[in-house]
């Protein structure tokens, strides 16, 4: 039997058993996934640090510069080059001392246009309108009295306007003083040694005396004499300490400053030979 050709038939390709194995792709499964999925949760905002700045060096705090007060001295009478309204008056030395412990002699114009505006004191000598009246000066309601307008003072603008006319004023009140202080005995005590509040002695003096008047009045002068005096173991209140200090200021700060009446025809002044006898100057109104 002839021999046929032998037709061989190509072999069919060979699937891997795991491709085999697979199940058909029935679904998508990306709904299922995402049913089955919970919802994300966001995560809470990371804090950023803050960025510390770097300490800045600082030098110690500048010291603050003191404060100095400047003393002003009391200025003394020759210190003027010129002729002054007080120097041709009786007891120059003394104004001039009054005038520097009311501390007028450091203003302008030797304080002659000095006004107190707390106290309403006025001039060189710090007049308060109890003694413009003492003086016969100042009527109660507070006007300028003829004797005030012989001098050139009608009010308060003129008065301190004028030097003449406040050195007049400055007469004729220390003479009331010592008018007030004869008659009421204290002037008898001139040249008696006093023990002060500290414990010290003092040897009184008719100018003391009078400025002491001047700065607190005779009555409380007379105070302070009985006190020290009679019953220097007395208890004091506040007030009476501060009063009685303030003479003792006086009594001290012019012990040593000389001091002619300014009384006319005074039993000082003849005795004494002071220069307001001896060369007859008038006296303004107003002094007894």
């Amino acid at each position: 039997m002839p021999n046929r050709p032998v037709t061989r038939q190509a072999a069919a390709p060979t699937t891997p058993a795991a491709e085999r194995a697979r199940a058909p792709k029935h679904r998508d499964f990306k709904p299922a996934l995402a049913r089955a999925t919970p919802a994300a949760t966001p995560s809470p905002a990371r804090s950023v640090p803050a960025t510390v700045q770097p300490a800045v060096a600082r030098g110690p705090a500048p010291t603050a510069t003191p404060v100095i007060a400047r003393v002003v001295e009391p200025r003394p009478a020759s210190a003027h080059a010129g002729p002054t309204a007080w120097s041709s008056q009786a007891n120059a030395d003394f104004r001039e001392r009054i005038a520097q412990a009311e501390r007028s002699a450091e203003h302008a114009q030797d304080g002659y246009g000095l006004r107190n505006p707390s106290s309403g004191a006025l001039g060189r000598y710090q007049f308060v309108p109890m003694a413009l009246r003492d003086i016969g000066w100042m009527d109660a309601d507070g006007g300028w009295t003829a004797a005030a307008a012989r001098q050139g003072v009608t009010d308060e603008e003129s008065f301190l306007a004028n030097p003449a006319a406040q050195e007049a004023a400055m007469t004729a009140f220390l003479a009331r003083q010592e008018t007030i202080l004869d008659r009421g005995g204290s002037l008898a005590a001139v040249g008696e040694n006093i023990t002060l509040m500290d414990g010290s002695s003092l040897t009184l003096t008719e100018g003391a005396m009078v400025a002491a008047a001047h700065r607190r009045g005779a009555g409380t002068l007379a105070r302070y004499l009985a006190h020290r005096q009679n019953t220097p173991q007395a208890p004091l209140t506040g007030s009476q300490r501060a009063a009685f200090e303030s003479v003792e200021a006086r009594l001290r700060g012019f012990a040593d400053i000389a001091y002619v009446s300014e009384r006319p025809a005074s039993r000082l002044m003849a005795r004494r030979g002071g220069p307001a006898a001896a060369q007859g100057r008038p006296r303004p109104d107003g002094i007894i």
